[in-house]
């Protein structure tokens, strides 16, 4: 829990906050609360009021490692976590520790130029309205990435964290409630440790901190699982993993999809299979591009001898492909009668059944049925 404690004499309209030599917060003002958000019972960190390299350099004055001048620049993030350029001031408050006091001023006022504001401002404005997911976690305890493959992937989930600049199309993947802000979630909330995810976190770190398609299951506001396709990035610096960024999609129904085509295709060849007649599909230039074992039976000749090449190969018949096209073209009902040459050279009449596939590419799917012979007239008459 963080104390909100009375003002310094004189600083009621700024906005401050204590910290100890450690460099951790142990009170703020009441104004600091109310304009960034922090409520009594909040824990609060030197990072969920500064940024990561305003938080270092506060840190360092606490302990003494550097000293601080009379008045310096930081980052503060606002509600929505986007960062406030502010001036600060140290003041030492005997048992309170150091008083860290800080008034807003204009970019141009800490050195930033125009263009550079403008930029940020533009891809702010960018990501927020994106209709892709977009987020980023930030490590308030950076991850050493010089430790062990299992010890890295242990403390990123570990590590404590928060996530940064996540976009509104990302707290709607999330199902987020409307006036809940997604980024002051626990990152846990939404990024379980779950081996699926472990997993996903290993391949990141094999593939030198970037990654693309890296599948995960995340969970929704409501508890619910999510399958979800990430790309990751990172920011590291002096051997440190201090940010991931990406976006995310939902792949869930895709996926979904295709389980159901691949088990349409599965009971399709299954079918087929088991079909006594023998059915090719060819393309527009009579290429054989599958056939299903009656072909074989029929005809002794196995997939890999017909496969990719013209059906003309062991058609007697002259223009077979043309005959087969046209046939498709006249409806469904129409046939065409074609001589097949099999394997041990015997020659049998069989009558095609032509229909075209749907989609851009014309194909063709030929279903075969073997003509019965006519009976000379003398076998007619012995029978009678």
């Amino acid at each position: 829990m963080i104390r909100i404690t009375p003002d310094l004499a004189g600083y009621e309209s700024f906005l401050v906050d204590w910290i100890d030599e450690t460099g951790s917060i142990v009170a703020i003002n009441d104004f600091e609360a109310r304009e960034l958000g922090i409520s009594a019972d909040e824990k609060v960190g030197l990072e969920r009021i500064y940024s990561s390299s305003s938080a270092q350099a506060l840190r360092a004055i606490a302990n003494g490692a550097q000293t601080a001048d009379p008045a310096f620049p930081v980052w503060v993030n606002s509600r929505n976590y986007s960062e406030i350029p502010m001036v600060a001031t140290i003041i030492r408050d005997g048992a309170r520790g150091l008083a860290v006091v800080k008034q807003p001023l204009p970019a141009e006022v800490l050195g930033i130029g125009p263009e550079l504001v403008e930029r940020v401002e533009i891809l702010s404005q960018m990501i927020g309205a994106a209709t892709e997911a977009c987020w980023c976690i930030e490590f308030l305890e950076p991850v050493d990435i010089s430790l062990s493959e299992e010890e890295i992937v242990e403390r990123v989930f570990s590590n404590e964290s928060r996530w940064r600049a996540c976009n509104e199309a990302m707290a709607r993947l999330y199902r987020v409630p409307e006036g809940l802000d997604f980024n002051m979630q626990p990152v846990s909330r939404y990024f379980p440790n779950t081996e699926v995810n472990r997993k996903m976190v290993r391949d990141l770190v094999r593939a030198n901190y970037r990654l693309d398609h890296a599948a995960a299951v995340d969970r929704r506001h409501d508890g619910s699982e999510m399958l979800v396709e990430n790309d990751f990035r990172a920011a590291i610096q002096n051997g440190l993993l201090v940010r991931l960024w990406g976006t995310t999609r939902d792949i869930g129904p895709s996926r979904i999809r295709e389980q159901q085509l691949s088990d349409r295709v599965d009971s399709m060849l299954d079918i087929l299979s088991a079909t006594p007649d023998p059915i090719l599909v060819i393309s527009e230039e009579g290429i054989v591009l599958a056939a299903n074992p009656a072909v074989e039976t029929a005809w002794g000749r196995a997939g890999e001898q017909i496969l990719g090449r013209p059906i003309q190969g062991f058609v007697e018949t002259r223009h077979a492909t043309e005959k087969l096209r046209q046939a498709a073209s006249d409806g469904e009902d129409q046939e065409c009668d074609l001589g097949i040459v099999s394997a041990d050279d015997s020659r049998s009449t069989w009558r095609f059944r032509s229909a075209r596939m749907e989609g851009e590419i014309r194909r063709y799917v030929l279903t075969a049925r073997r003509k019965a012979r006519r009976r000379s007239r003398h076998a007619a008459e012995e029978v009678a």
